[in-house]
């Protein structure tokens, strides 16, 4: 009787710690529950009305989950994730996407869970559209694309489009736009490996300052445009 009553306070009082420490709360409807999860600063690395990003955790691994649809996992170390598609291996830098319809358990290893949000805002789109090169598709529907971007050290990507994105940076380098920047400070235009920004559309040039190469992964949206 005695270890009951010391359990049950022992529960209660990690509730409170949690309920005390933790910043975020995301609660989640599924078919037949709801779900909530206490969620530190370091595991929802954003959320915005387009998507919800988790680090090193996910929040929509079953499918249907209310208000999501199409959720990403995008590997920073060696991943393995089992899923309603079998067993999939990702190394860092590459990515495995689930349809709505899709289940997985939790990822082992380090990833970012990238989430999209269904009803989201419309979408805006850059002034002119400029595709850009010297990058690699690794996925495509209707909805948004994935590629990798890479630049070579000291090396330029000319003036070229973006739609709104989510970056997730890879290697530490520091960029610039060769068209305004002549004299780059330090410390500016720095790549922090390992984190995630969500960008809105723009139309500019890109160098790689840097002695080792830029590699990102980009989860663009797609937006009609036109090359005028």
């Amino acid at each position: 009787m005695i270890r009951r009553i010391l359990l049950v306070v022992f529960c209660f009082t990690s509730i409170q710690f949690l309920l005390a420490t933790n910043r975020h709360f995301l609660t989640i409807g599924t078919n037949n529950s709801v779900l909530v999860i206490f969620s530190t600063a370091d595991s929802m690395v954003l959320d915005n009305p387009y998507m919800t990003v988790m680090q090193n955790t996910a929040a929509c691994t079953a499918a249907h989950t209310v208000n999501f649809g199409t959720r990403v996992i995008a590997a920073l170390s060696d991943v393995t994730i089992k899923s309603s598609k079998g067993i999939i291996k990702l190394q860092r830098g590459q990515v495995a996407v689930f349809l709505e319809s899709e289940t997985y358990q939790l990822p082992e290893g380090l990833y970012f869970e990238i989430a999209f949000k269904k009803n989201h805002p419309a979408l805006t789109v850059p002034e002119q559209w400029v595709e850009p090169l010297k990058n690699t598709t690794v996925y495509e529907d209707d909805q948004f694309r994935v590629f990798e971007e890479r630049l070579q050290p000291k090396d330029v990507r000319e003036l070229h489009s973006h739609a709104q994105r989510l970056v997730i940076r890879l290697n530490r380098v520091q960029l610039t736009d060769p068209r305004f920047s002549k004299e780059v400070k330090e410390g500016t235009g720095i790549q922090v490996p390992n984190t995630v920004k969500f960008a809105e559309p723009i139309v500019h040039a890109v160098k790689n300052l840097s002695d080792i190469p830029l590699f990102n992964i980009v989860i663009e949206f797609k937006v009609p445009h036109s090359t005028t």
